[in-house]
């Protein structure tokens, strides 16, 4: 992943612009591509240190720079390091350290470096020369170079492009995509996406088609600015697989600047919309089930509700129970904003024409009590970790009331 100070940016008014690559200078991002690879394939069983200042020897242009840095960073996202002992580095220079001071004190200020390193090593059964390595073994730029699975040149820069847009999306206040797919099935993939990355966002469909997703930045929250941004920048690709996409962000692109807008139309279609894998607590919840002595059975939900006007729900779980076939859909809501809650409920009293239970963390302190008078929804408000026997119980309760 890339960081902002890697991306190629221009302003223009209020308006944030990514510098794409084309002709002459997309010719040479492959040729830096190509040699900042071959240079790490060279450097395996090196430091990292040796191969970054192999990297920094490169000749480049001043408007090259940030692509070079930009590359050698996804390449040494798709290298493996092997770090080396640090509590044997941390003993080491502690014991080697301990008699350099005492031979200073005793030798009025002056020792003899080598036989110190000599001493050190002989106790310890290496070379003085081996000794120097393991003094700062556990030091980033003294890990080994063990392999690098980088991909080609050419592949290497269109991830490039891409990854300057998600480098954007770190900054984001608030994000707005219009998509389009060729099949309901990938729209229920796309959604699952959404909350498997437990993005906080808002569906509702476009009248010529296609749906509109609100997304809240990492810059809307308080805390967990970090962990949220690079959950929405992963989000990216599955937006990207879309059949049309457009998006519109407004961003901070720097602490005292205004908020800009930032516009983006992927050329070409990356990656496809692949089935996306279960959240934990979702997978937890139905193994839970499974696991229970009773009449409800788990399954995970193909469906998405769509209510027009008021939104769409992609429920997580199936609950159907064998004696009457009656089906329970269970949605787990992320934890991030109890915004998301309230939209559930306003959806959930406009009716979306099936049994719909919420389950939802304590932490965003709404009550169960909001749905009570609902016949067709309900909430489950758990503490610390969701419990299946509650939420087969509440399941029961709702489909008593309806």
């Amino acid at each position: 992943m890339l960081s902002p100070e890697h991306v190629r940016v221009r302003r223009r008014g209020a308006e944030l612009q990514v510098l794409g690559l084309s002709g002459e200078l997309k010719a040479r991002a492959v040729e830096l591509a190509r040699d900042v690879r071959a240079l790490a394939v060279e450097h395996v069983g090196r430091s990292r240190e040796e191969l970054e200042d192999a990297w920094s020897a490169l000749e480049v242009a001043p408007r090259e720079r940030k692509i070079l840095l930009g590359l050698a960073k996804l390449v040494g996202d798709d290298c493996e390091f092997e770090a080396g002992d640090a509590e044997e580095a941390a003993g080491l220079r502690e014991e080697l350290f301990g008699l350099a001071a005492t031979l200073r004190r005793d030798a009025d200020g002056s020792f003899d470096r080598t036989a110190v390193m000599a001493d050190v090593a002989a106790r310890r059964g290496v070379e003085p020369s081996a000794l120097e390595a393991l003094l700062y073994a556990d030091l980033r730029g003294a890990q080994r170079l063990v392999g690098c699975n980088a991909p080609d040149a050419a592949r290497l820069v269109e991830r490039y492009e891409q990854a300057q847009v998600q480098a954007v999306l770190l900054r984001a206040v608030r994000v707005v995509a219009e998509v389009r797919c060729a099949s309901g099935d990938a729209y229920r993939t796309l959604f699952q996406k959404l909350k498997f990355r437990r993005l906080m966002h808002r569906v509702t469909p476009l009248e010529a088609g296609g749906y509109r997703i609100e997304i809240d930045g990492p810059f809307s929250l308080f805390q967990g600015v970090a962990k949220y941004g690079l959950e929405l920048a992963l989000m990216l690709p599955a937006l990207e697989a879309c059949t049309s996409l457009t998006l519109l962000a407004e961003v901070r692109w720097s602490n005292r600047g205004k908020p800009l807008a930032f516009r983006y139309e992927p050329r070409t279609r990356l990656t496809s919309l692949d089935k996306p894998s279960v959240r934990d607590e979702v997978q937890e919840l139905l193994d839970g089930v499974r696991g229970l002595e009773t009449e409800w059975n788990a399954k995970l939900a193909d469906r998405v509700l769509d209510l027009p006007g008021a939104g769409v729900c992609a429920p997580d779980i199936v609950l159907r129970r064998e004696r009457d076939g009656a089906e329970v859909l269970v949605e787990v809501l992320g934890y991030w904003s109890r915004a998301s809650v309230w939209k559930r409920v306003e959806l959930a009293q406009r009716g979306l024409g099936a049994r719909l239970l919420f389950v939802v963390s304590s932490r965003l302190r709404v009550s169960e009590e909001v749905l009570e008078e609902t016949e067709e929804a309900a909430l489950y408000v758990y503490k610390g970790r969701i419990n299946a026997r509650s939420v087969v119980r509440h399941a029961e309760a709702l489909s008593a009331r309806a």
